[in-house]
């Protein structure tokens, strides 16, 4: 597993959300935004209401950081014109 720095850029930030949402919209094409955002509610203890959200985040995360590594680029979220 690649290594990574506590710190991101908000570029980054911003593809590791869209990542997380390209990934859930993937396997769970009826969601609504509502439901995502209920789901990553925080709980008290600071976990999330699905506790799957959090690791499936940084997943996407570094996904976005591999791909910057990789390639130098992160490009899922390049707007695809036909």
């Amino acid at each position: 597993m690649t290594e990574y720095s506590d710190e991101i850029t908000v570029e980054q930030a911003y593809l590791a959300a869209y990542e997380y949402l390209l990934r859930r919209w993937k396997y769970l094409p009826e969601r609504l935004i509502a439901d995502e955002l209920s789901d990553m509610s925080l709980l008290d203890d600071g976990g999330s209401v699905d506790p799957a959200c959090k690791r499936e985040f940084v997943e996407a995360l570094r996904a976005v950081l591999d791909a910057e590594l990789e390639s130098g680029r992160y490009t899922r979220a390049d707007q695809q014109l036909t």
